[in-house]
């Protein structure tokens, strides 16, 4: 029993290509786990497993250790009919906003799911026809990020511990090679940004992971600023990209009634008011963050929608319009 149950820990153990193990490293996880054996016991276990199941070794002195990139997820409890459905969900709905290295990464865990589903009848084989999800956005491809280099921030991001980076800019295209506290990270559509500092800066700032080109995991720790919190940066809507942090404006908009009607079962604000103004249109009020976000979202409305108030967000509208009106003629 003992033998079957060191070989289902070195199975679990062994990661997914490219990543590999060497023999060295699966005797010292071994040992920690409590499973005392030799490097000739684990090659000789390796050999046997490798016969049964799509594990690869890139053939290197020392050799690595690999699941096929393709393979399915093997797990002792295996996957169950609940844990295989919240899968093909995942798969269905949420695959496009994730990152592409982040869903290769789950490949083998939807192809078992989908295995145990074909063999099941009833509910569970056939809810995912039944549920359906859509965006109101337009929809963007993700970006393309390197599988080093997400691993490697993830690595240094839960282990407190600071990395090197070469990161491209997005103004201007320029590449810096800087030194990064990583303090959180954020998903924003199919977008994840790092959450971090930078060396001799307190500020905490935005890096979008698909910009960086190399990165390398260092040993020092990450020093936070005093009381950071991420939860509460994003409270105060840095995410939202604006333009002066904390700083909020009462929005004052006349609405088509049509372009509104959703904002009576989703309000901007706690404090938001809505008023019949004749002609099927309404005037909407609310405190907002002065954002980029909000800009992004008012032009959206297009022509079902004029700015009131504050005057300044008023004027910028009308330059905008201005603009529009050369495009077009």
């Amino acid at each position: 029993m003992e033998t079957l149950l060191r070989q289902w820990l070195m199975l679990r153990l062994i990661p997914r290509q490219p990543r590999r193990i060497s023999t060295a490293e699966l005797e010292h996880k071994l040992n920690e786990q409590g499973y005392q054996t030799t490097r000739r016991t684990i090659q000789r276990d390796l050999d046997k497993l490798s016969r049964h199941f799509p594990l690869v070794s890139d053939g290197r002195k020392p050799a690595g250790w690999s699941w096929q990139k393709d393979a399915e997820t093997f797990d002792i409890p295996g996957m169950g009919p609940s844990a295989a459905l919240t899968l093909r969900m995942v798969e269905s709905f949420m695959l496009r906003m994730l990152p592409g290295q982040c869903a290769r990464s789950l490949e083998g865990h939807f192809r078992r799911a989908q295995t145990i589903l074909d063999k099941l009848s009833g509910g569970h084989a056939h809810w995912p026809e039944k549920v359906k999800v859509v965006s109101r956005t337009q929809p963007l491809l993700p970006p393309d990020i390197s599988e080093e280099v997400l691993e490697t921030i993830t690595e240094a991001l839960f282990g407190d511990r600071c990395f090197r980076g070469r990161y491209r800019s997005a103004i201007d295209g320029r590449e810096k090679q800087l030194h990064f506290h990583p303090l959180g990270m954020v998903f924003s559509d199919a977008v994840i940004y790092l959450v971090a500092r930078i060396d001799d800066y307190q500020d905490v700032r935005h890096y979008a992971l698909h910009r960086f080109l190399e990165v390398e995991l260092l040993e020092q720790e990450v020093q936070r600023p005093d009381g950071f919190d991420l939860e509460q940066h994003m409270r105060n809507g840095r995410f939202e990209w604006p333009l002066e942090e904390g700083k909020t404006i009462r929005l004052r908009a006349r609405f088509a009634a049509g372009a509104s009607r959703h904002l009576q079962e989703r309000r901007l604000s706690e404090d938001q008011t809505i008023t019949e103004d004749g002609n099927d249109h309404v005037i909407l009020e609310a405190t907002v963050l002065d954002s980029h976000q909000l800009r992004w979202w008012l032009l959206g409305f297009g022509d079902t929608v004029e700015i009131l108030g504050p005057p300044a967000l008023r004027q910028e509208f009308k330059s905008i319009a201005a603009k529009l009106h050369q495009f077009y003629q």
